[in-house]
């Protein structure tokens, strides 16, 4: 169920990266993409030793992961698939189920709309099948003086309203990701006008699509301005923007909200989180949901590259379940600061 998968600090593992995406992510740190590479680095996450299961309330696959790869490094889960991997540590299978973004036609400057609606019932029946039991799906926002337009919000309202919808029917807990990108040149109030647009008009149309609030996720951005203007907001900046946007936007039924690490530091991201918890703490009424992390980057970064750079599986993964650690205690309001400095704010 949703609230299974953001139960006492649990959070999520965002392993989903495309072959394309996941390409980048390797070639940063010097490693070809190759099938025996982005196996072997899933591997590493799955079967690392360690109380994950504390930490992960779920882990967002790719098909490939789902349906192809199974553990190959020397242990006890040697030869298993993935999916059984993940599973018999107690943790919630998820899968990825958007076909990326493409321009939207008719917006300038260009927006994004995203493909994979058309055959997902049939779709989510096979992954169902297959053991997952949650998915997610991206839509893009960006973020100018005349963007997000109208255009672009009905569009990923829509689609996302059609999704959630078909992923419910075909049993799948569907977290809804409408992510407001932070590239670009505007101030955290900017950021938060575009978050109200975009959310107001998604969960009218998941409300219109009967899209039963309580056994959904939202998986959101952090409210932040944007990465090419002069400001740098505080943790407690982003914390404030960030929740005051939830609370006039997100109905009290949705269990839960995972918050995505995309464009910003790793030690940001956990420190905005944990700060996020304490002010929910302090204002449980503003925040009724759970407050978590969805971390694609911010999980896997730093692992990456000491694998990268030294084949040392063993230390790769203990940086790795630190990491998760470190956010569980986040999502507690419980972190203290391990992953390093956070950005200087500046104004």
């Amino acid at each position: 169920s949703a609230k299974a998968i953001v139960a006492d600090g649990k959070g999520l593992l965002a392993a989903d990266e495309s072959i394309g995406s996941i390409k980048r992510r390797l070639e940063s740190v010097g490693k070809e993409n190759t099938d025996d590479n982005r196996r072997e680095w899933r591997d590493l996450l799955f079967t690392a030793d360690g109380p994950l299961e504390q930490y992960l309330g779920g882990v967002i696959t790719f098909e490939e992961t789902l349906m192809k790869h199974r553990a190959e490094l020397e242990g006890p889960c040697k030869g298993t698939p993935f999916v059984q991997v993940i599973q018999k540590r107690g943790i919630i299978l998820g899968i990825k189920t958007d076909k990326g973004t493409k321009p939207l036609p008719g917006t300038e400057p260009e927006e994004t709309t995203t493909e994979g609606v058309d055959g997902l019932f049939e779709r989510s029946k096979e992954y169902y099948q297959a053991g997952t039991r949650f998915a997610k799906f991206r839509t893009t926002y960006i973020v100018s003086d005349s963007t997000p337009s109208q255009l672009a919000i009905e569009n990923n309202a829509e689609i996302q309203a059609r999704y959630a919808s078909i992923s419910q029917q075909a049993g799948l807990v569907p977290i809804v990701e409408p992510e407001v990108l932070c590239n670009g040149n505007f101030t955290i109030e900017r950021s938060a006008e575009a978050h109200i647009a975009a959310y107001t008009q998604l969960f009218r149309q998941l409300a219109l699509h009967k899209v039963d609030f309580a056994g959904m996720l939202l998986k959101a951005s952090m409210v932040v301005p944007g990465d090419e203007s002069d400001t740098v907001a505080s943790p407690e900046e982003v914390a404030s923007a960030t929740v005051r946007v939830m609370s006039k936007t997100v109905p009290p039924l949705v269990p839960g909200i995972v918050f995505l690490s995309g464009g910003l530091g790793e030690a940001d991201a956990i420190a905005y989180l944990n700060v996020i918890n304490r002010l929910k703490q302090r204002e449980p009424q503003v925040a009724p949901w759970k407050l978590s992390f969805s971390f694609g980057r911010a999980l896997q970064g730093e692992a990456m590259t000491v694998w990268a750079k030294t084949g040392d599986v063993q230390k790769a993964q203990k940086v790795w379940v630190e990491r998760a650690k470190w956010c569980h205690e986040a999502a507690l309001g419980r972190y203290k600061g391990e992953a390093g400095e956070v950005s200087k704010p500046r104004s």
